[in-house]
């Protein structure tokens, strides 16, 4: 098959989270079997075509719909970023499948890159869950509220969802919340694991951090409260009163998420300070997934402390590296090893709990190594990213037969091509729609209108003011002056043909 993978994360350029890590293994699990796969991905710069070891990834910049919606910027920031990316990469899918036609499409659910694609019915499609919008509102997490931005962004997801031909999850768990959200029958959300690849991941290779005699505790992720590093952070302290033959680095890095929009970095090192325990931890940024086996391989133990995660891949590489992990049920991650045997599963938000089960794993030797050689075979049996790629394909056949079964009955009626213009149109009407009301309503906003006219297009804010000034003398004087007649005309066709951006004023 001709395969397209859509999906805004791709390292390493993109490599920004478990979404991006699943991208690659499929995409190299694919080509493995024998499938042509090119991946559709956001560029950081410019548009360019880069070669992954064989396989073609088209890397675009975002684009906005229109020039002039700028009150949709303004109001809908996260929907404005989802409408830049799904339009690139829509852009760039449509040319490579007019020029050569895909057989089928892989995308995430996130953020709805699948949304132009599910509502054409372009071509086969399936959309893989990783964690929609709507359970961030549903839990509140990352600060995320039940805005009507959010809840957009929620809203265009669960389109794309629904006008898939085969939805898959890489839990159990999440898949049960996507089905009640969405209505759906849960047996029909098909569970297929995330992939790995064992050579890569291996529990034989280099070390990236130097044995100090200590046994060390790892953690991986971005520093946000979702993850729950503050779990684990707050667990040290208990841990270290036990054994002080330990030390813990946690790679990832900082965000913004922490209370009033601050940094998660510096509310850690706050506790850490506050418990005098600066000399047992250790803070490393984000490194590339090329290098991750090798700290891996340098930990004893590995710990995911989320607060919720669909399935994190940290848990998988740790497995896979032979490293024995303690992880909560915190969502699908305790579907991925068996509790006791090749994991240990804890509760989430409960750093008692972790600080019992690392400490167990440092005072027992054996059981320790026991768990991670465990964990490798597990990986070994299940994981591996050729197995899932077939499972994977599988799916995709179920979703070329449900294509040809459902053709007629596509949302977008009109040829896929027109769908970007038709966007285009839609949103300008709605965004003229809330700049007016804002103009009308709003003394600032009106003044902040004109006062960006004057500086961006200072002619036509003279010609604008002179129109008004003489407006009112003749509405004073009860006579209109012959020559204004004609100067309003030339008015409106100027601010008609030469309108400002709203960006600017925006």
């Amino acid at each position: 098959m001709r395969i397209c993978l859509i999906s805004r994360e791709y390292p390493p350029e993109t490599g920004w989270g478990g979404i991006a890590t699943f991208t690659r293994h499929l995409a190299h699990g694919l080509k493995e079997i024998g499938h042509d796969v090119v991946v559709v991905s956001l560029s950081k710069d410019e548009d360019k075509l880069v070669d992954d070891e064989g396989i073609a990834v088209h890397r675009v910049k975002q684009e906005w719909l229109g020039k002039r919606l700028g009150t949709i910027s303004l109001c809908m920031p996260y929907s404005r970023y989802v409408l830049m990316t799904s339009t690139a990469l829509w852009r760039k899918f449509f040319l490579l499948h007019s020029e050569q036609p895909f057989d089928v499409v892989d995308t995430p659910e996130l953020l709805a890159e699948g949304f132009f694609p599910s509502i054409t019915k372009a071509l086969p499609l399936l959309i893989r869950l990783y964690t929609p919008h709507s359970k961030f509102i549903a839990e509140r997490l990352h600060n995320v509220t039940p805005s009507f931005d959010h809840e957009f962004v929620a809203g265009v997801e669960r389109v794309a969802m629904l006008g898939a031909g085969v939805l898959s999850s890489p839990s159990r768990d999440l898949a049960e919340f996507v089905a009640n959200d969405l209505n759906y029958d849960v047996e029909d959300i098909h569970i297929v694991r995330n992939p790995i690849s064992a050579s890569e991941f291996s529990d034989e290779g280099m070390t990236h951090l130097a044995n100090e005699g200590k046994l060390r505790v790892l953690f991986v992720g971005r520093l946000e409260e979702r993850k729950g590093i503050h779990y684990l952070v707050k667990a040290i302290p208990e841990i270290v009163m036990r054994h002080k033959n330990v030390e813990f680095v946690i790679i990832g890095d900082d965000t913004k998420n922490a209370s009033g929009q601050k940094s998660v970095l510096d509310e850690l090192k706050a506790i850490i300070a506050k418990h005098d325990i600066k000399q047992y931890v250790k803070f490393i940024a984000r490194v590339p997934l090329t290098d991750l086996p090798g700290y891996y391989r340098s930990a004893d133990i590995c710990v995911i402390p989320s607060v919720y995660d669909n399935s994190p891949y940290t848990c998988l590489e740790a497995m896979s590296c032979g490293r024995p992990v303690v992880a909560t049920t915190g969502g699908g991650t305790a579907e991925y090893f068996i509790n006791g045997e090749s994991g240990i599963a804890v509760a989430p938000k409960d750093e008692a709990a972790l600080a019992s089960a690392i400490s167990r794993l440092i005072q027992d030797t054996e059981y320790r190594l026991q768990i991670g050689r465990n964990a490798r075979k597990h990986v070994l049996a299940n994981f591996d990213r050729k197995v899932v790629a077939d499972q994977t394909c599988q799916l995709y056949k179920l979703a070329q037969q449900r294509h040809a079964e459902r053709s007629r009955s596509q949302f977008y009626i009109k040829p896929p091509a027109k769908v970007l213009q038709d966007t285009v149109f839609m949103l300008s009407a709605f965004d003229t729609m809330i700049y007016d009301t804002l103009y009308q309503y709003s003394w600032r906003f009106r003044a902040r209108h004109w006062f960006r006219i004057m500086r961006h297009r200072p002619r036509l804010f003279l010609a604008k003011t002179a129109l008004k000034f003489t407006g009112a003398i003749g509405a004073a004087t009860g006579h209109k002056l012959a020559p204004l007649n004609k100067f309003e005309t030339w008015l409106k066709t100027e601010t008609a043909s030469k309108q400002v951006d709203p960006g600017l004023i925006l």
